[in-house]
């Protein structure tokens, strides 16, 4: 009933020729019945129009709103959590890219655990805690002299890895990757990448985003690729 209403202006369009139509066929339209009809039609668009322009310019309004509440930025990105808000309660595939991965492996040591006693796959890659990568991370760190303080971070998260139950992949890079990486079922449908952008001397909040694979094809790809990338450069551990 509800799509009716808004094709009014066709309904009653329709209905008039109709009407003017069986008249002119019984010879029963003359003059004044056909002026009124074609009044009477015209009268019918005009509503409809000014009905579809009421409704696009609730439209452009909504739109504008949202654009004027939300900057662009902030509908990709968000603060960082370190893969704090990753959901890996059901996973049985986890990639893990980063620096030293201390907050992150430590937020998330359960549900690893959990998804390789479910038999899933869990891979971890993280700079070389021996390797003078060390003293490239410090120096893109608030403190560039401080090679030490990343081989200290290292070493709990490769002691908590090692505690982990079933096999689980390690890689050490000889580089600093550009941002971390967390894959959720990557090569599913409904897979998820949690990219944290690194900054150079990070000062406050570094930002992040979540892309889906259904939703953002182009972009999930993207860093989908330059995950393989960065685990092929790994050393296996």
């Amino acid at each position: 009933m509800a799509r009716i209403w808004q094709s009014f202006d066709l309904v009653a369009t329709l209905a008039v020729a109709l009407a003017v139509g069986v008249l002119g066929m019984l010879g029963l339209a003359g003059g004044p019945l056909l002026s009124g009809a074609t009044l009477a039609t015209l009268a019918a668009l005009a509503a409809g129009s000014l009905h579809s322009r009421l409704q696009m310019r609730g439209l452009l309004e909504l739109t504008r709103r949202h654009l004027v509440d939300r900057p662009p930025a902030d509908r990709l990105l968000h603060p960082s959590a370190s893969g704090a808000e990753a959901d890996l309660s059901h996973a049985t595939e986890i990639d893990i890219v980063g620096v030293t991965l201390n907050r992150t492996v430590r937020n998330h040591a359960a549900a690893l655990g959990q998804c390789l006693r479910r038999g899933g796959t869990v891979r971890i890659a993280v700079i070389d805690p021996h390797g003078e990568v060390l003293a490239e991370a410090a120096r893109r760190s608030s403190n560039p002299g401080a090679a030490d303080v990343f081989a200290n971070r290292l070493r709990p998260t490769l002691d908590l890895l090692d505690r982990m139950p079933g096999r689980i992949e390690v890689r050490l890079l000889d580089f600093v990757p550009a941002f971390g990486i967390l894959a959720v079922d990557r090569h599913r449908p409904g897979g998820r990448l949690h990219v944290d952008i690194y900054s150079h001397t990070p000062a406050g909040t570094e930002a992040a985003l979540t892309l889906h694979a259904g939703r953002d094809h182009t972009w999930y790809q993207h860093f989908l690729a330059e995950l393989d990338q960065i685990w092929a450069a790994g050393k296996p551990r």
